[in-house]
């Protein structure tokens, strides 16, 4: 892979198809195959084909962004990685329910040795799709070209590294310092979280709750008398986040490289970070993040 590839390369007007008619995801990936095999990138659309029709049944069509449906393939019939998108002005009709107001489709499809390069353009690809504006002005293209001119004004590249920003977690659960600890417990429960940072008034990062600031402000209540005497300390419903908290919490910005916290989460033993842009939680990255997304992308297949 070049050190950095503009994602405006992949996808010249060929690879597009605007206004797609298409009733099933099935006829969808087969339009995007139709322009992907006639650019001569397909070198057996028979074992593409059966790919996709596994895929289709299992129900395997991600989100990759609002209103973006996203499918891709791994496959030694593809020459080389290649992208096609496809736009409706109206939500697909194959879309399922719980994105049936998509308005973008993504077919990529690579082959299995180019297992990195697929990855970093899953994310480029988040990168661009990831806010509702450029969503919205791709549904709206009524030609090939003017998606081009779109995707090429985002300058959007495929970077050499990934970053905190490709594999955050956006949907980040927080608790205020006044929360009482075991609604804070509750939410790392029900989200299967082992920590959640504690926001000010401003969005501001005050601390971090994680399971290890519980165990040991509890520890004596534990090991101790089973029925606890007057004097000590107050039962977990009772107890304010803010007492508990780790107050020295160490952020990320979101370019940082992953390279580089994987290394901090080893030397330092943290396993779980907040994502801040000035000043102000974004996003959220632990290591369950890191393996969870590079499985689901079958970077190690």
């Amino acid at each position: 892979m070049p050190s950095q590839v503009s994602l405006s390369r992949l996808l010249p007007p060929d690879r597009i198809v605007v206004g797609l008619k298409a009733t099933t995801c099935e006829g969808a990936v087969a339009q995007l195959l139709d322009r992907l095999a006639a650019a001569g990138l397909i070198s057996d659309r028979g074992a593409v084909d059966e790919l996709v029709a596994a895929d289709v049944s299992a129900g395997e069509l991600l989100n990759l962004g609002p209103r973006t449906l996203l499918a891709h393939y791994r496959t030694d019939a593809a020459r080389e990685l290649a992208v096609a998108i496809a736009t409706s002005a109206t939500p697909f009709a194959f879309a399922p329910a719980k994105a049936d107001e998509a308005v973008v489709f993504v077919l990529i499809v690579a082959p299995r040795s180019a297992a990195k390069y697929h990855l970093k353009t899953l994310a480029a690809l988040s990168r661009l799709l990831g806010t509702p504006e450029v969503v919205d002005a791709l549904a709206k293209a009524t030609s090939a070209e003017e998606v081009v001119e779109l995707i090429t004004q985002k300058d959007v590249v495929i970077r050499p590294e990934l970053t905190v920003h490709d594999l955050m977690s956006r949907e980040v659960h927080s608790v205020s310092p006044e929360a009482l600890l075991s609604e804070a417990l509750q939410l790392m429960v029900r989200h299967r979280r082992r920590g959640m940072p504690v926001l000010g008034d401003n969005g501001e990062v005050l601390g971090m709750i994680t399971e290890q600031e519980v165990l040991q402000h509890f520890l004596p209540q534990v090991i101790g008398s089973a029925t606890p005497r007057e004097g000590d300390q107050p039962a977990i419903e009772d107890v304010e986040v803010r007492y508990v908290m780790q107050r020295s919490v160490m952020c990320l910005s979101e370019d940082q490289l992953i390279s580089d916290v994987l290394g901090t989460m080893l030397t330092e033993r943290v396993s779980q970070f907040p994502v801040v842009r000035e000043g102000k939680l974004v996003g959220f990255l632990s290591r369950t993040d890191i393996i969870v997304k590079l499985l689901r992308h079958s970077i190690y297949k």
